[in-house]
């Protein structure tokens, strides 16, 4: 082999190894785990509810996970009705209300890919009767990429549902509402189901008398 067919050679074989570590930094969306809903919770003694804890976990195409990747949860398409904490209880997880209407709630992952998050929010609960109101309105991105795209977008359930007071008999009966409505509204379907139903009513209660929502948000990014 001649130097010149050697170094071009080796040139060929460092870029392809380049080209593979700059793809395999880069999130995919069928190979990370993003849950189909979250709720929205309130806090006890400056602790967000535990009823509220999800994971998400970002991995490249070859199902590496992908360590100090900024995830970003958009709230923007769940303008009408969801509203997040302006100030959010739980390390590592911030609130930007300067993006977008509703703002948006961030975190890094850990060295194993995954960020555990619990947001603290509430809905205004002013639109129903709007056929399919809200369900899966929010968007995960990491690194830029959108990672819902499988499922479609992020449904955001409230079981606070009138953002005031804590998780009390108020935001029961408010659902109860819901659950006769001929429309779908996104915040009262906490399993992610596409309907409203016992279930949701389980976990609803769950929330409300496990004590882990005694307070409201004290100021919302909208």
């Amino acid at each position: 082999m001649t130097g010149l067919l050697r170094k071009a050679t080796l040139l060929a074989c460092g870029l392809a190894i380049a080209a593979s570590s700059a793809m395999a930094a880069v999130p995919s969306p069928d190979d990370s785990d993003v849950p189909c809903g979250i709720n929205l919770v309130g806090s006890t003694g400056g602790v967000a509810d535990s009823k509220g804890e999800f994971t998400i976990i970002v991995r490249d195409l070859a199902q590496n996970p992908i360590a100090g990747s900024s995830v970003v949860i958009s709230f923007d398409a769940c303008e009408i009705d969801i509203r997040v904490c302006s100030v959010q209880p739980v390390s590592g997880v911030v609130a930007d209300c300067l993006s977008g209407p509703v703002g948006e709630i961030s975190a890094v992952t850990d060295g194993a890919g995954t960020v555990v998050l619990r947001v603290v929010g509430g809905a205004r609960n002013n639109s129903a009767g709007a056929a399919a109101e809200g369900f899966k309105c929010a968007t995960v991105y990491a690194d830029g990429v959108n990672l819902t795209l499988p499922v479609g977008g992020l449904n955001v359930g409230a079981f606070d549902q009138n953002g005031a007071g804590g998780i009390n008999p108020a935001d029961i009966s408010v659902w109860l509402s819901d659950s006769f409505d001929a429309g779908l509204e996104g915040r009262s379907d906490f399993n992610c189901s596409n309907t409203i139903n016992p279930v949701d009513l389980s976990l609803l209660l769950s929330a409300s008398l496990g004590g882990g929502s005694a307070a409201s948000c004290g100021a919302y990014c909208n």
